[in-house]
């Protein structure tokens, strides 16, 4: 499926799912699900063959889930913190479809009623470094290796804008809307 056609489809699910929640009378604490995309990119050690334009589309689902239960339950600090499960679309530094699988946590700092600061880190699978840009990223087995994204953001009633890590190679600017 084209990137743009999936950016329209999961644009179409977000207003549908915004309107749901209006009529709902759902508060801001209550959002459940968040789509956000790349506001910017930039690399530590940029190379000619960069692509800093990621078309990033993400979604995620905050709270409880198959991943966190086992953990919450052994880690008793983690219940503190939202878990989260996501996937995301995007090109990668070298110009080719990707895709990140995750479970992980976030947690707020910092919180006044329509607004917090938090901090996430997510771990998972990435799938879309191939052939010759297949060693870029370790631990690449058949084009997927294993990856974890910490961030730091700032949630606003719906909103929230966040920067994400990507280990030593990079940092990304993300904005998404919450529902």
């Amino acid at each position: 499926m084209p990137f743009r056609r999936l950016l329209n489809l999961l644009s179409l699910f977000a207003l549908i799912a915004s309107s749901a929640q209006a009529e709902s009378g759902k508060g801001a604490a209550d959002n459940k699900y968040t789509l956000s995309t790349s506001l910017w990119t930039t690399h530590f050690n940029p190379q000619p063959d960069h692509n800093n334009t990621q078309h990033f589309i993400g979604f995620e689902r905050r709270g409880d889930n198959m991943v966190s239960i086992p953990l919450n339950t052994r880690f008793p600090a983690l219940n503190n913190a939202t878990p989260l499960l996501g996937f995301a679309f995007f090109n990668n530094s070298f110009s080719q479809s990707s895709v990140y699988a995750y479970a992980g946590y976030d947690y707020n700092f910092w919180q006044r009623e329509n607004s917090a600061m938090f901090a996430k880190v997510t771990a998972g699978f990435i799938h879309g470094y191939r052939n010759e840009y297949q060693d870029k990223v370790p631990f690449n087995h058949f084009g997927t290796s294993p990856a974890a994204v910490p961030s730091l953001g700032f949630r606003y009633k719906q909103m929230n804008a966040e920067l994400a890590v990507l280990g030593v190679s990079g940092a990304m600017l993300l904005i998404g809307y919450n529902f």
